[in-house]
């Protein structure tokens, strides 16, 4: 990942970190709307509205003007459509040589600085402006103030959940990053409703959740190897259950290096959970890929002497012997076949009501359909490297 992508992804935290910041010191009567009218974060009170930007400048030492003039000008085309709105606007940044809780005033002049770039992505904002002479009262309402760093806007904001009754562990290493979690989902909600949280109904939803979300967001918080310890520890509870029944569907659209690295995870994870013939059930493999890859893992696998319940008669698909169980000779250790294989998009639906899953493992960032109608539990892992898929199986030890 380039360095700007770096800087562009800590901006988003940094964004998702003071909107949680915000709800949990937000009162009973407030509404906060995750990318507001101004983007990022609208504070609705009883007796006003406030519009916060937020702008995360770790690379730049120094804070200069020219750093805030698109936040700026994009306040100021609302404020001028918005002249008697009762609106405060705040730009959140991040600056390391700026005291921390500090505020800046913009002056008239530094107003007219920014009014008069030439910078050729601005003009569009600039044009907007040709005609307003209201700068004196946009002023009135607008300041900058000064954030704290990544790391310690996390601690604050930790310090604030464990205030809330939650446990300090448990703030750390589940709920707060389930919170970020969900602030992210939400921030792409396209129906701005869906986008408007208050405290109380969002921490009621937080506390139902009391798995550690793994995912792209929770991915780029400073204790993401913590979450992913929690999150193993989870798993871990349900995976040493010997007889349980287990779909684990594995995504070639999201793992990295679908087709290299899923017979390896496959060849692992049956050589822990299902090497004891009288106690364990077989697990179902369902791969979101296409025939070709689908039959060239089917070698692969069959290459390294594992046999496997295709479910194919005739070149099609039978569920009932899908579904069967595998022969056993007890007293010899041997068994027929140790794990079944079906193409997800296909076969899957065919099958897993049938079933009787307790377990549905799910790597990938999708929604499937079935996920809302099966009654078994579903554990969701949106992480796209193998390490860390097999680390949070049990499967190794380190990442």
């Amino acid at each position: 990942m380039s360095r700007s992508a770096d800087y562009t992804i800590q901006g988003f935290i940094y964004q998702f970190i003071i909107t949680f910041h915000e709800l949990l010191l937000s009162s009973e009567n407030t509404e906060i709307t995750i990318e507001g009218i101004v983007e990022d974060i609208d504070v609705n009170t009883p007796t006003e509205q406030i519009v916060i930007q937020c702008k995360y400048h770790e690379s730049k030492q120094k804070f200069t003007l020219s750093n805030i003039y698109k936040p700026v000008l994009q306040m100021l085309c609302h404020y001028k459509n918005n002249p008697t709105k009762n609106i405060n606007y705040w730009l959140h940044a991040h600056f390391p040589n700026e005291t921390v809780g500090s505020e800046k005033i913009l002056t008239k002049t530094e107003l007219e600085t920014i009014l008069d770039s030439k910078a050729t992505d601005l003009q569009k904002y600039i044009a907007q402006l040709s005609s307003f002479t209201q700068g004196d009262e946009f002023l009135k309402r607008f300041k900058v103030k000064f954030g704290a760093t990544l790391s310690d806007t996390e601690k604050a904001v930790i310090v604030c959940l464990a205030s809330e009754g939650f446990t300090t562990e448990d703030a750390t290493e589940i709920f707060y990053p389930n919170a970020i979690h969900a602030i992210a989902e939400l921030s792409i909600q396209h129906d701005e409703q869906k986008r408007k949280i208050k405290k109380a109904d969002f921490l009621n939803e937080l506390k139902k959740k009391k798995k550690t979300a793994i995912s792209r967001w929770t991915k780029e918080l400073q204790d993401y190897t913590k979450f992913l310890k929690q999150r193993r520890k989870q798993i871990g509870e349900i995976l040493n259950g010997n007889s349980r029944k287990r779909a684990i569907i594995l995504d070639a659209n999201y793992i990295v290096d679908f087709e290299r690295n899923i017979p390896i995870l496959i060849q692992d994870y049956v050589a822990k959970y299902n090497s004891k013939i009288r106690l364990n059930q077989t697990p179902v493999f369902s791969l979101v890929c296409d025939e070709d890859m689908l039959n060239n893992i089917w070698k692969s696998l069959d290459q390294k002497k594992l046999n496997i319940e295709r479910g194919m008669i005739a070149n099609t698909f039978n569920t009932t012997r899908f579904l069967r169980d595998p022969l056993k000779v007890i007293k010899d250790g041997i068994i027929e076949f140790k794990l079944k294989l079906c193409n997800h998009e296909n076969e899957f639906d065919s099958i897993v009501n049938e079933a009787g899953f307790d377990d549905a493992i799910i790597i990938s960032d999708r929604n499937f359909p079935f996920e809302d109608t099966t009654s078994c539990n579903i554990e969701k892992l949106k992480t796209q490297e193998i390490n860390e898929i097999k680390y949070l199986l049990s499967l190794t030890s380190t990442l």
